[in-house]
């Protein structure tokens, strides 16, 4: 690709050879990792947005808290992509999921003056 660092690339090759194991314990910390170190915002935002729905709670969580990490690291994020996914998260089934939710919810509104919708306290 060109203009692409060799460290991006590298990255991208490890991330998409984890999404073929779907390793929920390679998943976990990667994703993290991504939302970290990758120079390319859409595409880290894109993994996270695929790792939200994953059928582990904790890579599931932590795609969440990467949404809050690239809103910091960018000052921007796809609206359309990622709000509605953090606000269903909100409802997840999963304490952990949840926790990272209401974090990424707190980063959006933060970093990027988005308003989410969030349940009442008591309807959980």
């Amino acid at each position: 690709m060109p203009g692409v660092s060799p460290e991006e690339l590298a990255l991208r090759r490890r991330v998409e050879d984890a999404f073929e194991r779907d390793d929920p314990r390679e998943l976990e910390p990667l994703v993290l990792e991504l939302a970290l170190q990758s120079a390319e915002r859409e595409w880290a935002e894109s993994c996270c947005a695929q790792l939200c729905r994953h059928r582990n709670a904790h890579v599931r969580g932590n795609a969440l808290a990467g949404f809050a990490h690239l809103a910091r690291r960018f000052g921007q994020l796809d609206l359309h992509r990622v709000k509605r996914r953090v606000e269903i998260a909100l409802w997840d089934r999963h304490e952990y999921v949840r926790a990272q939710a209401e974090s990424a919810a707190d980063d959006l509104e933060t970093f990027l003056c988005w308003k989410l919708e969030r349940p009442e306290a008591a309807a959980r």
